[in-house]
């Protein structure tokens, strides 16, 4: 049976009580706090009784199918398609879970001249340098031998080792295909068309990688900067997704996200660890590795 004549038939069974109309639309959303403590109920017996508890995928067959109920009558009682509700509902969690049989990895400048593509991969020298008795860090290009913008310090007043967070913007290229700031640093700007030129390439694209780079780093800063993590918060992940909605990058899902930003931290941390290193950024692959300092 589809969702939609499943709602259809529900719908004939929605009784009206006499506490009053608006009243009615309440009962439901009770009903399904009630069933979803059945379901619970029933886990509760599996785990006490165990294999004794013969009639387990019955019952529970039953309390979902009373959840379900209740959620076909809360959708018709608020002029919501069933269907609809489980397709959207199938695409959020793709864009959240699914990269695998993700078909959204989009090279980005894949149809611009030669000069003004990322190598498909390539590798960065991380330089510890001392300056006056502060730490600085040195990024070169290895297939050049240019260094890639200026020594970077952690522009704070804590030692944090933010002074290596351009390796954040090298995981965008390899996860992503995609980072304004390293396409400056490498002089890759997409200059033969004049909007990619100022928009995508620009200094608001450039500020907003920036910003999701500091946003994500402060909340790491609660989560041991990611060492022991698998996965990021989802509405960290939402959050980045509305800061990049105007730009070519709003394609990436939740899931491309989240593994560029644990990839990045895993090498983030090397580079702290060792001060410094070589970094393979290969987006034919779509992997960040440490290679380590020789």
């Amino acid at each position: 049976m589809e969702f939609k004549s499943y709602q259809q038939e529900a719908k004939k069974t929605i009784q009206d009580y006499i506490i009053g109309k608006e009243s009615n639309k309440i009962v439901p959303f009770l009903g399904l706090i009630g069933e979803a403590g059945s379901v619970i109920t029933e886990l509760k017996k599996n785990l006490r009784d165990g294999t004794a508890y013969t009639n387990y995928k019955n019952k529970l067959k039953e309390e979902l199918g009373d959840v379900l109920w209740y959620i076909s009558t809360i959708a018709t009682q608020n002029d919501l398609d069933l269907d609809k509700i489980a397709i959207d509902n199938l695409s959020k969690i793709k864009d959240r879970f699914d990269l695998e049989h993700s078909d959204k990895f989009i090279i980005y400048d894949a149809e611009y001249p030669a000069d003004e593509q990322f190598p498909r991969e390539f590798e960065v020298q991380f330089l510890v340098i001392n300056d006056d008795g502060k730490e600085k860090v040195r990024i070169t290009n290895n297939l050049t031998g240019n260094q890639l913008g200026n020594d970077i310090t952690d522009n704070s007043h804590q030692d944090d080792g933010y002074r290596f967070h351009d390796i954040f913007h090298f995981g965008y290229v390899a996860f992503l295909g995609w980072s304004p700031v390293v396409r400056k640093l490498m002089g890759l700007k997409r200059r033969s068309d004049d909007a990619v030129d100022e928009i995508e390439d620009g200094a608001r694209a450039t500020i907003t990688e920036e910003l999701i780079s500091l946003y994500i780093y402060s909340y790491g800063l609660d989560h041991q900067l990611f060492k022991y993590s698998s996965s990021v918060d989802t509405e960290v992940l939402k959050t980045v997704q509305k800061l990049v909605s105007g730009i070519e990058v709003k394609n990436c899902t939740q899931k491309q996200w989240e593994t560029a930003i644990i990839n990045s931290y895993k090498v983030y941390d090397e580079l702290r660890i060792n001060k410094g290193g070589r970094v393979l950024v290969s987006i034919k692959n779509r992997k960040l590795i440490y290679l380590g300092k020789n």
